[in-house]
C-alpha cells in the first residue's frame, strides 16, 4: 500500500510539475491585457469531408495577412480535416511558422476531432496543441489530389523526402520527429525503452524480455496515429480538453465573426480561462478571397485554359468575331489573376509570356520570317504561361533518392490536368471546325479541304476560286486574313494592303494557293 501512495504522490507531483511548466510557456508566448479588450484570431479548417489544397493556402494566407495588421494577442487555428496536399500544408505550414517567430503572434492548434495527414503538420507547425478527448493525429502518407477529385497515395520513392520534411516540422517547436516519422512511413518501427522512444531497423530488435520490456509505439506495417492521451503523453499535444458544457455561440455573433471567448471549449482550461475581455474575432474571408479559391480549383484552372486555347484559336482563323478573342482575354486574364493570388507566378513568368505574344503576333500580322520568329515566340509563350500555371521555381530532385519534392509532386499533378485540357481543347477545335463552323476549313489542318458546306467553299484547285478583277465584300474582318464574300459564297482571304474591316467592299487581285487576295474597292459587286 505504501509503494502504490508513493506512486500515486510521485505522479500528482509530475502532473503539477507539467502544468507549471506549461503555465510558464503560455506565460513567455502569450500576452494579454488586464484592463483593455483582447482579441483572439480565430481561423477554421474544420470541414471534416473537405481537404486541404491551395484554396486553403490562400483562405490561411489572407487570414494571416489580416491578424498581421491587427496583431491578435494569438491565433486559434480549430483543425478537423482528413488531410490533403502535402504541397499546399507545406506552404501554410511555412506562413503559420512565420507568422509566430517572425511577427511574434503564436498559433494554437485546437484539434476537434481529427488532424490527419496534411492537417498532422499543420498542427505541428503551432507553438502549441491542444485536443478534445476523443480527438488523433497522424496517418499522414503523402496523399495527393487526382483527376477526379479524390485522394490518392503518394509513389513510394517520395515517402522519404516527406518523412524527413515532416520531422523537421515536428522538431521545430521541440517535439520528438521519430513520432512524425512514423506517421508517413509505415515501415518505422517505434517503441518506448527506459523512458525513451527509441527506433528500431527490425521487428526482431524488440525487447520482449523482463525485466524491462519495449513498450511498441508504432509496429511495421502500420502509419501511427496518436490518441488524445498518447498525444500528451508524448509531448506532442500541450492540453487534452474535457468536454464541457458550453454556452451558444448565437447566429448573428457567427455572421458578425466576433463572440466572446469563454463559448469556446480552449477557454475552460486554466491560463485561457484567466484572460479577462477575451473576445474571438474569426476571420471572414470577403468575396476576392472566394472568388480566387474558386479559380485556385484544377478543374476551374483547367478550364481556363481550355477557353484560352479554343478562343484564341477561333479568332485567328476567323478573325473579325470578337467573341472568340473576348473569351480568350478573358480566360487569360483570370489565369494572370490566380496565379499571382496563389504566388505561383512572379513577373519574369508574366513578361516571358507577353514578350512571346508580341513575337508571335508580329510574325502572324506584321513582318512574317518564314515561321523561325514565330516559333521563338511561341516557346517563350508557352514557357511564360506554364511558368504561371505550375511552382516550377518550387520544384526539386533529389538525385540520391531520385524524388521530387512535394512540389515536384504538386508539379506533375497539375501538368497532367492541363495535358488533359490541352488534349480536349483539340477535340473541340476540331469538332468545331468539321462540323459547326466549317468557315475554319481554309486554316484548320485538321480538316479534309474540297467540299462545300452551308454555302463555303475551300478548294485546292485555284482555277476553281473566283479570278482577280472579281469584286465582293468583306465577311470577317481582314487583319490581314479573314474572309469575303462573293455571290453569296464565303471564301478565304488575305489582303495584300493592310486590315480591311467587315462590310467593306474588295475586288479580287490574285489566287494564293486556296485563298483569294484582295484590295479594298470603292464599289460592290457582290
Amino acid at each position: 500500500m505504501r509503494i502504490i501512495a508513493a506512486l500515486y504522490i510521485l505522479l500528482l507531483c509530475c502532473g503539477a510539475l507539467g502544468a507549471a511548466e506549461l503555465e510558464d510557456r503560455l506565460k513567455q508566448y502569450i500576452h494579454y491585457s488586464d484592463k483593455e479588450i483582447n482579441h483572439i484570431g480565430y481561423i477554421t479548417i474544420a470541414d471534416r469531408s473537405a481537404e486541404i489544397n491551395q484554396s486553403t493556402y490562400l483562405y490561411i494566407k489572407q487570414a494571416l495577412d489580416l491578424y498581421k495588421k491587427s496583431k491578435p494577442s494569438f491565433i486559434i487555428l480549430e483543425l478537423n480535416t482528413p488531410g490533403g496536399e502535402i504541397f499546399a500544408a507545406e506552404r501554410i505550414s511555412d506562413a503559420l511558422k512565420e507568422m509566430d517567430t517572425q511577427y511574434g503572434i503564436p498559433v494554437v492548434c485546437f484539434i476537434n476531432n481529427w488532424a490527419m495527414s496534411a492537417g498532422a503538420m499543420l498542427a505541428y507547425s503551432c507553438r502549441f496543441i491542444t485536443v478534445v478527448k476523443d480527438g488523433s493525429m497522424g496517418a499522414a502518407e503523402p496523399v495527393y489530389a487526382g483527376p477526379e477529385g479524390q485522394m490518392m497515395a503518394a509513389s513510394e520513392k517520395i515517402n522519404s523526402a516527406v518523412r524527413a520534411d515532416f520531422a523537421n516540422r515536428a522538431a521545430f517547436f521541440d517535439r520528438n520527429p521519430l513520432l512524425a516519422e512514423a506517421m508517413v512511413d509505415k515501415d518505422v518501427i517505434l517503441v518506448m525503452r527506459d523512458n525513451k522512444i527509441v527506433k528500431l531497423e527490425s521487428e526482431s530488435q524488440i525487447r520482449t524480455a523482463e525485466p524491462n520490456p519495449d513498450v511498441i509505439i508504432s509496429p511495421k506495417g502500420k502509419l501511427l496515429t496518436l490518441t488524445a492521451k498518447q498525444m500528451l503523453e508524448f509531448g506532442v499535444a500541450d492540453l487534452v480538453l474535457p468536454p464541457e458544457k458550453l454556452a451558444p455561440i448565437q447566429p448573428e455573433e457567427l455572421q458578425k465573426g466576433e463572440w466572446p471567448a469563454d463559448r469556446m471549449l480552449l477557454f475552460q482550461a486554466p491560463y485561457f480561462k484567466e484572460i479577462p475581455h477575451a473576445v474571438i474575432e474569426a476571420y471572414k474571408p470577403d468575396w476576392k478571397t472566394v472568388f480566387f479559391a474558386f479559380l485556385a480549383s484544377p478543374m476551374v484552372s483547367s478550364l481556363l485554359f481550355m477557353g484560352l486555347i479554343v478562343g484564341a484559336y477561333m479568332e485567328l482563323n476567323s478573325p473579325g468575331l470578337g467573341l472568340p478573342a473576348t473569351l480568350a482575354g478573358t480566360c487569360l486574364f483570370l489565369i494572370i489573376l490566380s496565379s499571382f493570388s496563389l504566388e505561383l507566378a512572379n513577373w519574369l513568368e508574366l513578361i516571358l509570356f507577353l514578350t512571346g505574344l508580341v513575337i508571335v503576333l508580329v510574325e502572324l500580322f506584321v513582318l512574317p520570317t518564314a515561321g523561325f520568329l514565330g516559333i521563338v515566340g511561341a516557346i517563350m509563350l508557352l514557357v511564360g504561361l506554364f511558368g504561371m500555371m505550375l511552382p516550377i521555381t518550387s520544384v526539386s530532385y533529389d538525385y540520391d533518392t531520385k524524388t521530387l519534392n512535394a512540389a515536384g509532386e504538386y508539379f506533375v499533378n497539375r501538368l497532367a490536368w492541363l495535358c488533359g485540357a490541352l488534349l480536349l481543347s483539340v477535340g473541340i477545335i476540331v469538332v468545331l471546325a468539321r462540323y459547326v463552323l466549317p468557315g475554319f476549313a481554309g486554316f484548320n489542318p485538321f480538316v479534309l479541304k474540297g467540299h462545300e458546306q452551308n454555302g463555303y467553299i475551300a478548294v485546292e484547285n485555284p482555277a476553281l476560286l473566283p479570278q482577280p478583277g472579281t469584286k465582293g465584300e468583306v465577311f470577317a474582318t481582314l487583319r490581314p486574313a479573314g474572309k469575303v464574300i462573293i455571290g453569296g459564297t464565303v471564301y478565304d482571304a488575305v489582303s495584300s494592303g493592310g486590315f480591311i474591316e467587315a462590310g467593306a467592299a474588295v475586288i479580287v487581285t490574285g489566287v494564293d494557293g486556296g485563298q483569294l487576295v484582295v484590295n479594298a474597292s470603292k464599289d460592290v459587286t457582290a
